[in-house]
This record gives C-alpha cells, structure tokens and sequence, in this order.
C-alpha cells in the first residue's frame, strides 16, 4: 500500500493533467480554448490622398484587422473603395461613423490641412490616429495635434514610407557605428514627373490632385517632398540652425504651386544638409546619401553603397523585427501593447521635421535664411 501511494504522489501532476484534458473534451462538454486575441478595429477617414489605396488593399487582406468603415464624402471615391473592399460599412459623414463603430484607430486619408481637424474629433472620442505624411499643412498645427493627443492619452503616428525600409536602418547604424567617421553632410533627393491627373476617368488622382495643387491646403513640392529630406536631416544630424530655401514654379501651364524646392540647413559642428524636392523630374527618386570624414553611404529603396575612400561596396539591407515591417503592425503593437510611438513617425519627431519645413516655407518666401531657435 506504501508502495502505491508513493506511486500516486510522485506522478500526481500527471494524472491532474490527464484528468484536466479529459475533462475538457468528455461528455460533460467542457471546453478549454485558449482565449483569442481580438481583431484590431480599424477605421479610414477620407480617400483623397493617392497613398490610400495601396493601403487598403493591404488592410483588407490582413487577418489581424477588422476594417470597420469608410467615410468619404464623394460618392466616387465611397464607390471606387466599395469595390476593394466589399462588404465594408460606408459614411458620408465621419463624425456619424465615429460615434456609430466606435474604432480603436482611424488611418485617415484626407487634405494635410485637415489633419488637426480630424486629431481633434479622434482625441477627444479616444481613438487613436494615423495620417499620411507630413504630420500638417504647417508648424502651427502640428502643434496643436501633439499637444491633442498628449491631453487625451491617443497615439498618433505620421506614416513615411522609408520607415518600414530594413535599408533605411542598416545605412543609420553604419552612419552610428562610427564607419563613415564623423558624419558632418546629409543630402537628400525625393520626386518625380508630377503628381498631376490628366485622365478624366482617374477619380483618385482627380480628387487627389484638386487639393495637392492648392499651397494653402498643404500642397506643392515642397510641402509635399521636403519632408522626406526633412525627417533625414533630422535624424543624422539632429535640428539645424538655419534653413535657406529656394522654390520654382516649372510647367505652370498644369501647377498653380511650387514644383521644385532646394533647401540647405545649417548644423552645429559646421554639418550641412541639402534637400532637392521636384516634381518635374524624369524619373523617381527617394534617396538620401550620408558623408563622414571618412567614407559615405548611399541608401534608396532595395539598396545600400557603402564608400570608403576609392573602395565601394554593397551592403546588405538586413530585416527588421515583424512588428516594425510595416505601419498598421507597429500602430497596433503601440496601441495594444501601451507602447509609445517612437523614432521617425512619432509626432514629437515630426514636430520637428515640420518647423524644419515650415522655416524653409518661410525662407522661400521672404528670400532670406530663416534662424530656429
């Protein structure tokens, strides 16, 4: 008998083990299932910016992702996204749609001068946000959506392309590991032939068109490009100290706005940056090449070259971690995990790619060098 209860006592975890299983799926129907993770709850604001419909394309596929509605006030755009996305709710009326869904997140695709508008009416119901560069139509407003969502506890997040690049991070970390030398010249060109619809049939880019020829609605290339360059420079070389711009206006008989911006920034330690925006170019360029003392590195989409003196070579872009790939993984990794926004699309970063921008519209303007602080 001794013998059996030392039996029982040493294999007892195993038999509760057994005895758990079996309940769980016996005749007593029992169910133990692990508790899933709910979809992230996701609602679009606006369709009249072009990067929209790359993007939900993407969401619909997305398993992790509810996509609970679109509002779009032109009924040819709520049509054109019906039809990639069916079965979706539409609104006319956002703020309708808000109140009746209830999202965890809006991804909003309106006019840059609607971005404060749209922060507002999100914060101030707690749900999160998300827009398409840049963060504004100008500094003012950036400023007051930073200040809407630290007052209402919301995470708000800028999208730039480049921030889901491995490329762009592997080129970062040799400009850190000290293999250029001291990095001291960043120059950055961003464009393309134009963004301008001439295809009558083409409702996006009409409807897109219509408000990025406008400069006040925060439209024209440089509003619309210099910010790429702007994020570059501010994250190498940190904030400058002054910021010299240059506009033309090419093609005027299609642009009301700027089409071509230079900026040149200065930096403490004597450190230059250059930003070339166009949208009169002859082909697409989104680049940005990284000088030190003693080597340089040149960074696009799908390529790194790595010179140190006469010698040149190319690097391999590395990964990134499944959560950082791409902006709707990371905004729910944020949103979800009580994380922060950080790096190149959090808002406190991109408050000051836009004083870096809006010093360069003030420049542009006034033909003179503009002075932060």
């Amino acid at each position: 008998m001794t013998r059996i209860f030392s039996l029982i006592r040493r294999n007892l975890p195993a038999l509760l083990s057994m005895i758990v299983l079996s309940a769980s799926s016996g005749p007593l129907g029992f169910q133990v299932r692990a508790q899933e993770t709910p979809r992230f709850r996701l609602a679009i604001v606006g369709l009249v910016h072009s990067h929209a419909w790359g993007h939900l394309r993407n969401i619909v596929k997305m398993p992790s992702v509810e996509l609970v509605a679109i509002a779009e006030p032109v009924v040819e755009l709520r049509d054109l996204a019906a039809k990639q996305a069916p079965g979706v709710s539409m609104y006319e009326d956002y703020h309708k749609m808000l109140d009746e869904k209830k999202p965890e997140a809006v991804w909003s695709f309106v006019e840059n001068d609607r971005h404060l508008e749209i922060t507002r009416e999100c914060a101030t119901r707690g749900i999160n946000v998300m827009f398409e560069k840049p963060m504004a139509a100008n500094l003012a407003q950036s400023r007051d959506m930073l200040a809407l969502a630290q007052k209402h506890k919301i995470k708000l997040m800028v999208n730039y392309q480049m921030a889901w690049w491995p490329e762009n991070y592997t080129a970062h970390s040799l400009a850190e590991s000290g293999d250029l030398g001291k990095v001291w010249r960043v120059r950055a060109i961003i464009g393309h032939g134009g963004p301008a619809s001439t295809n009558p049939n083409d409702v996006a880019g009409k409807n897109f068109w219509a408000w990025l020829n406008d400069e006040k609605r925060g439209g024209g290339a440089l509003m619309d490009f210099s910010c790429y360059g702007a994020v570059w420079l501010r994250w190498y070389l940190g904030m400058p100290k002054s910021v010299y711009a240059v506009t033309t206006h090419t093609r005027p008989d299609v642009y009301k706005t700027n089409t071509n911006a230079t900026v040149l920034a200065t930096f403490s330690d004597n450190g230059i940056g250059i930003i070339e925006g166009s949208w009169d170019l002859p082909r697409s360029f989104q680049d940005v090449e990284v000088f030190g003392d003693k080597g340089s590195v040149f960074m696009a989409q799908r390529r790194i070259e790595l010179t140190a003196g006469r010698t040149k070579k190319d690097v391999p872009p590395g990964t990134l971690p499944e959560d950082r790939s791409d902006p709707v993984g990371y905004f729910i990794s944020c949103v979800r995990g009580g994380k922060a926004i950080e790096g190149m699309v959090s808002p406190e970063f991109n408050v000051d790619v836009m004083r870096i921008v809006d010093a360069a519209a003030q420049s542009a303007a006034s033909g003179k060098p503009v002075l932060l602080k």
